[in-house]
């Protein structure tokens, strides 16, 4: 399998590099960022399973290197992250800045590895990432929170979902996007952008899948009252 992070990274030989061990609470690195691949360890007759995230400062030549320990599933290529753990808290901390979503509200995270790592490298620039105290007073090292991200501009045109998409994912919003092209819009409109907000809120789908899908019904409702 090809590693596309290995294309236009730069030398880092002469950076200061830190590690997870080396990291106290309240340091910040500002950065490009890079997912490694998921690598499998063996310990005694267990598996064990983890990646590395990196952040890169150019500027001033410092690097991260933050080894995660998950629990992966490989017949679906899942990882798992529970709340109040690194990779819960790095990916619901990612998850926020990027797609302005609540914290801490799922008790765990199953996400897919290759998705994510993907997203991640090809979508997201640069990252600002704090080391932060562990919930767990045993931890031996800090857990790492996303502050603020860059993301894109083609990953927010290819991120926002349509109407219609939205209407093959739901049987009401599909039933009252039909009857608001009939001019039927009194009803449909309320139930349309209720049905919206369930979906939000449940996490079915993005603030920005949200926003444009009300901007969307915003506009075929005064096209269609012409």
């Amino acid at each position: 399998m090809l590693d596309l992070g290995i294309i236009g990274r730069g030398k880092t030989e002469d950076y200061q590099t830190k590690f997870l061990s080396d990291l106290v609470s309240g340091e910040e690195l500002s950065g490009e960022i890079y997912v490694g691949e998921i690598k499998k360890r063996e310990i005694g007759e267990t598996d064990s399973y983890e990646f590395y995230v990196t952040i890169t400062n150019h500027e001033y030549k410092m690097e991260w290197v933050c080894k995660l320990g998950t629990s992966y599933y490989p017949e679906t290529d899942n990882i798992y992250g529970k709340k109040g753990g690194r990779v819960y808290i790095f990916i619901d901390s990612l998850n926020h800045v990027l797609n302005n979503t609540s914290r801490n509200l799922q008790d765990s995270y199953s996400v897919n590895f290759e998705t994510f790592r993907n997203a991640v490298n090809d979508n997201v620039p640069l990252v600002t990432v704090k080391a932060i105290r562990p919930l767990n007073p045993n931890a031996k090292y800090v857990n790492l929170e996303v502050i603020s991200a860059q993301c894109k501009t083609e990953t927010v045109s290819r991120s926002s979902t349509s109407l219609d998409d939205l209407a093959d994912k739901n049987p009401i919003i599909r039933m009252g996007y039909a009857n608001l092209k009939d001019k039927k819009e009194k009803v449909t409109v309320k139930t349309i952008a209720f049905e919206l907000k369930s979906m939000l809120d449940s996490g079915n789908i993005t603030e920005l899948e949200y926003k444009s899908a009300l901007k969307e019904l915003d506009g075929v409702l005064k096209k269609e009252c012409k």
